[in-house]
């Protein structure tokens, strides 16, 4: 099938009726534009289109519309308009081409239906890029381009031509931007296309307090429900539609995820372990997708710059930000008062580039306070890697389920909600439906770091990281397993267009990834409370160290190979366990332990030689008390001998004990109160 490319200068007026064929395939009808005013706008600048031509049939396959906006319809579509500026574009804010500055605005966007999916897109991509760069270098400078997605597909193509979204409008759509370095990597062809298809599962190692009820008391509360389903961060019922068309709700992939993984978990496990875990939903989330270039940390009230940061070693994230940006703003080189009403312009707090509906299911064991959540990411239709660095960095946050215009930390959400605090580190297993072409986006998803990244200009190359790339290791043959201590990639041959199906696939090799997550978990959390004893000059004592092997001991049953009933969960488990590194965490623990001994032995051995000498000083006091008759004979013969009385010899004995005492006494204070203030200045 061959194409041609025309612009708009080389067709006419009459050409563009052939738009219709396409629009009415792809828009909605209110969407369609009047003939009279596309021609109108055209005519002001016919520099306005790229098409795609099937030369064999004589038919639009696609095209883009675009013209460079006057400063009034630049700034209704960047902060003023609560609706689309669409078809109602007049001619008067149509611009010419200016030498200066040039704000272009994408009307339209499309792909007729028989040529989704063949080479047209990309052909209408280079070409497109093509014309932007002869504009530049005839002097015209784009300054940035502007569009509105209408639909999913037209969301996820500005996506791909590394658009950003900048706000939501009153009528459901969404304006995004391309500028700054996104431009520039545009104008550069360095763009990303995903070549596969994938589900995300962020693996979240939790823990609690003791004495926190919250988590008991939720799960409680949802056991008296009669579901696993019920949460009051779901707020209605939204359907999530999948590449095949058949939506499935929020609360059937929240039911079918966790009844999926409950019955693995029953079928293949050991009573003894099932026995005490809970299964529950803490509802579905609107996770933000941004790039890698995080924003710097407010450190003594000045806001940093990512790379200015470094220094400031204790900076805090201001984590609540706002979920609409009504303007692009460079990164200054400088600190910025953080009091100041030009912060959020001088420093801005992330690159929004979307959202992704997320689905949490925790797996609790409330015996041992540990929990593992699974945070479901269907269909993902972003950059996986970048996801995964955003883990990597902790920079997950969600859309306020409180206040939508806000963005929250997760983490901060789990520990205010719930009490949870996150323990160890977090994972992520991708469930694909292929390699990808670039076997560098492989490393990337097991290093757990960005493959279209903004912040460097180089990539990882690791032999180490190749080899783990080229080391299947599934236990069965209908899919593929490559494993790191930070990512899982699983591949599995016949992905399924239904989210529903997929979860239901996977269910059987993700509840030994939750299994062996809590392995990792309990070894985290005895090794952050050795650390934290250790770090702090704790009061290390047989007790103390006798508390951790107790909370140690409460999870030995996670470690049993016997939990498995079958030996290809047993096969598979051991291979995630020695990928998250779960021995090289039981050996640190070991290390431990010892050291811990040591402390105990030595401190055993300080208070043992500190009572000997109070039972010395205790028997030389009783010794000399014993000779007190000798003594006081002694003394009255001397102050006989002086003229003195002989009945105050007794008193001068009595009072050199009493004396000796205190002082003895008084050393042994101000050696304890120094030792405890040199303890305090070493925190």
């Amino acid at each position: 099938m061959g194409y041609s490319v025309l612009h708009g200068e080389d067709v006419d007026v009459a050409f563009l009726d052939k738009l219709d064929y396409v629009d009415q395939a792809c828009y909605e009808p209110k969407y369609w534009g009047e003939q009279d005013n596309t021609v109108a706008r055209y005519e002001k600048n016919p520099r306005s289109f790229v098409f795609v031509m099937d030369d064999e049939r004589d038919l639009l396959a696609g095209y883009i519309n675009f013209f460079p906006c006057e400063r009034g319809l630049y700034e209704d579509n960047l902060f003023r308009s609560e609706v689309i500026r669409d078809d109602d574009i007049t001619p008067d804010e149509v611009a010419p081409y200016r030498t200066d500055e040039n704000h272009l605005f994408i009307i339209s966007l499309a792909i007729h239906p028989d040529y989704q999916g063949t080479e047209v897109i990309k052909i209408l991509s280079n070409d497109f890029i093509d014309y932007l760069n002869a504009l530049q270098s005839e002097g015209y400078p784009i300054t940035d381009i502007m569009g509105t997605a209408v639909s999913q597909h037209g969301r996820k193509a500005l996506h791909n031509y590394l658009f950003r979204s900048v706000r939501e409008l009153a009528d459901g759509n969404t304006v995004f931007s391309c500028d700054g370095n996104r431009l520039q990597n545009l104008l550069d062809r360095k763009l990303y296309f995903k070549t596969y298809r994938d589900d995300i599962y962020v693996m979240i190692p939790l823990v609690e307090h003791e004495a926190n009820l919250r988590m008991e008391r939720f799960i409680a509360d949802v056991k008296a429900a009669g579901s696993g389903c019920e949460s009051a961060a779901v707020d209605g019922v939204v359907a999530s539609a999948d590449s095949s068309g058949d939506p499935a709700s929020d609360e059937e992939i929240t039911r079918t995820l966790i009844d999926s993984v409950r019955e693995y978990v029953a079928y293949e496990c050991s009573n003894e372990v099932v026995r005490d875990m809970e299964f529950v939903s803490l509802g579905c989330f609107d996770f933000l997708h941004t790039t890698d270039e995080y924003p710097g940390p407010v450190f003594n009230d000045k806001r940093y710059p990512m790379g200015a940061a470094q220094a400031a070693e204790r900076g805090k994230f201001r984590w609540a930000t706002k979920a609409q940006q009504p303007s692009p703003c460079d990164t200054q080189a400088e600190p910025v008062d953080a009091s100041s009403a030009a912060i959020d312009e001088a420093c801005p707090y992330e690159v929004v580039m979307g959202e992704v509906r997320g689905y949490a299911v925790l797996a609790a064991h409330l015996k041992t306070h540990m929990f593992v959540l699974s945070v479901f990411l269907p269909d993902y239709p972003y950059s996986s890697t970048q996801m995964e660095d955003q883990v990597s960095f902790g920079y997950l946050k969600i859309r306020n389920p409180k206040n939508p215009g806000e963005y929250i930390p997760f983490y901060e959400y789990l520990l205010q909600t719930y009490g949870l605090h996150a323990c160890g580190q977090a994972k992520c297993v991708l469930y694909m439906s292929n390699k990808p072409k670039d076997e560098r986006e492989l490393q990337d998803i097991l290093a757990a770091e960005a493959y279209d990244n903004y912040e460097t200009d180089y990539s990882i190359s690791s032999d180490e990281l190749k080899e783990l790339c080229e080391t299947n290791r599934a236990q069965f043959d209908d899919y593929e397993a490559y494993l790191s201590n930070r990512a899982i990639a699983y591949i599995h041959e016949e992905y399924s267009d239904s989210v529903l199906e997929r979860v239901e696939d996977f269910a059987d090799y993700l509840f030994i990834v939750i299994m062996t997550l809590f392995q990792n978990t309990a070894l985290a959390k005895v090794n952050m409370k050795v650390t934290h004893l250790l770090e702090t000059d704790g009061d290390v004592t047989p007790r103390a160290k006798l508390d951790i092997d107790r909370e140690y001991g409460r999870t030995i049953r996670f470690w049993e190979m016997q939990n498995f009933k079958y030996l290809s969960s047993q096969m598979e488990s051991a291979v995630i366990k020695e990928a998250f590194l779960n021995q090289e965490l039981k050996d640190s623990y070991a290390e431990h332990q010892e050291y811990l001994e040591h402390v105990v032995e030595v401190k055993a051995a300080i208070a043992d030689n500190r009572n000997g000498m109070i039972i010395n000083v205790v028997a030389i006091i009783l010794a000399v008390i014993q000779i007190e008759p000798f003594v006081t004979g002694v003394l009255q013969s001397v102050y006989g001998f002086l003229g003195i009385e002989a009945d105050y010899a007794a008193s001068t004995f009595n009072y050199t004990v009493f004396g000796g005492v205190v002082l003895f006494l008084l050393v042994l204070i101000i050696l304890r109160r120094r030792s405890s203030y040199v303890q305090r200045r070493r925190m």
